[in-house]
């Protein structure tokens, strides 16, 4: 979670520009910060869930999955709400990665950007309340 933190941090040091550059920059913390969250998803799929299946969708599969509790096991890592918006920053990675910088499109990096401050901190939120949930369950 350092490291997401630490993506915050770097994109409030971005300009609001219009420039190739700042969008550049901006896309690739965007992109990052959804690499961060499914890294976590990933290590709480194979840990606690038994694993993930490698589908064509897995990532889209992988963030579903955790809204849903798993019964005797994991509540929720993540309310539905917050995975509505998470899934807005992964269709965007998958955009970011499958194009070249200079063709990403200013307004969707802005809407993503604007969002960014108040997802983060509810992802975090969030992903602390699980991690409370195990250190419970661990004792």
């Amino acid at each position: 979670m350092s490291n997401i933190i630490e993506l915050r941090k770097e994109m409030k040091t971005i300009m609001p520009e219009k420039s190739k550059i700042f969008m550049r920059s901006k896309g690739s913390i965007l992109h990052d910060f959804y690499n961060g969250c499914e890294r976590i998803f990933k290590k709480i799929a194979m840990e606690i869930n038994g694993g993930y299946e490698e589908s064509e969708k897995w990532h889209k599969s992988l963030l579903y999955k955790m809204t849903i509790p798993i019964k005797g096991v994991r509540p929720p890592v993540l309310s539905e709400e917050l995975a509505a918006e998470l899934d807005e920053y992964l269709s965007f990675r998958h955009v970011f990665r499958n194009i070249y910088g200079f063709e990403l499109k200013g307004e969707r990096i802005a809407y993503l950007s604007k969002k960014f401050d108040k997802v983060v901190p509810k992802f975090i939120e969030e992903i602390k309340s699980f991690l409370a949930f195990l250190e419970k369950e661990l004792l």
